[in-house]
């Protein structure tokens, strides 16, 4: 099996976040109303802009760096991930008309991501017996 790169890595999660928001605004149109599947659409993409966020810090160091220099961008990629993430979350729930409900769900789901991509992205050479 050949090595997924980054940037590969990051398209799959990023599409399948995609996919569940979207599968997720469309269910929630279906059993709703528009206000349920624009609230959908908002959650999912918060979770995809902030993915998008920490992948390109994280990945921004280059391959050979120092540990320090690689574990502070991790850190300081997740912080800002985290606090993104609660401006964003924040500010969809107080300044714009979202149902609650379905932007938290969608925004779950997306997260979920990590986990639904790792199949695909699960690299045959880091198998350890």
């Amino acid at each position: 099996m050949r090595a997924m790169g980054a940037q590969q890595v990051i398209r799959k999660i990023t599409a399948i976040q995609l996919l569940l928001t979207l599968l997720i605004a469309v269910a929630s149109f279906a059993f709703g109303n528009f206000k349920t599947a624009y609230s959908a659409v908002i959650g999912g993409g918060i979770s995809i802009l902030v993915t998008l966020y920490f992948a390109s810090k994280v990945f921004s160091v280059r391959i050979g760096s120092p540990a320090a220099k690689i574990a502070r961008a991790f850190y300081v990629g997740e912080v800002v991930k985290l606090l993104l993430t609660i401006v964003l979350l924040g500010g969809a729930l107080f300044y714009f008309d979202v149902a609650p409900l379905p932007l938290l769900l969608a925004y779950m789901a997306a997260l979920m991501a990590y986990w639904l991509a790792l199949p695909f992205t699960f690299d045959a050479s880091v198998r350890t017996l």
